[in-house]
């Protein structure tokens, strides 16, 4: 009977010329359990849930669960509370399965707001996926301050047709001390709604609760 001798050196061979079918399969299965877990997700509806992206830098679970309790408590009226970290740029292989998990998200509409760094949110932001912030600013002057504030364009579609427009679709966390302490750094990350989510009256008030460093007052 014909027999494999398995050693080191054919194990550092096969994994050196065949890593990426691992990768591959990793993302596949990272794609599968997102769908199946979408799927089987119970139904609730939108006006009790909000979800928050935080992209970037590794946010600690602890600290996810606690962001996440502090926002139920103050709105009650909400059921579910959804905070969830895609890490990039840590590694390679990091940051190309934290890329694949954005995508999934962005493609499926999942999400009500997201946090970007600067450069990142500036791509996101062509995509025409966010809400203008305009109005918003303006009535929370108190909030705002003298943060940079940046327009930024973005291609939308009106009546078939595409168009170029202008406007504040984010806004800059520098001086957020609510994530002090989780290893997330802010400080050169800008926040923003998505226009396709479908609680973006609460989602304006998450926003406002963000800015306000976790108080609704």
């Amino acid at each position: 009977m014909y027999k494999v001798q398995v050693n080191k050196d054919r194990c550092r061979n096969h994994i050196q010329y065949d890593w990426w079918k691992y990768l591959v399969g990793g993302l596949v299965t990272v794609f599968l359990w997102i769908m199946i877990t979408e799927f089987n997700k119970p139904r609730m509806p939108p006006d009790k849930k909000i979800e928050l992206f935080l992209v970037g830098d590794y946010i600690l679970d602890d600290s996810i669960d606690s962001i996440s309790d502090d926002i139920l408590e103050d709105f009650p009226h909400l059921l579910d509370v959804h905070v969830q970290n895609i890490p990039l740029g840590v590694d390679m292989e990091t940051d190309y399965l934290g890329r694949q998990k954005l995508m999934v998200m962005l493609g499926s509409q999942t999400g009500d707001l997201y946090v970007f760094d600067r450069d990142e949110f500036k791509q996101i932001a062509e995509q025409g996926v966010f809400v203008p912030l305009d109005d918003f600013i303006t009535e929370n002057k108190d909030l705002i301050g003298d943060r940079d504030l940046e327009m930024h364009r973005a291609t939308i579609f009106e009546e078939d047709a595409e168009v170029t427009v202008e406007h504040y679709f984010g806004i800059p966390m520098g001086d957020i001390e609510l994530f002090d302490n989780t290893g997330f750094d802010v400080s050169d990350k800008l926040i923003g709604i998505m226009s396709y989510s479908k609680n973006q009256t609460t989602a304006f008030d998450v926003l406002k609760w963000i800015l306000n460093d976790g108080s609704i007052n």
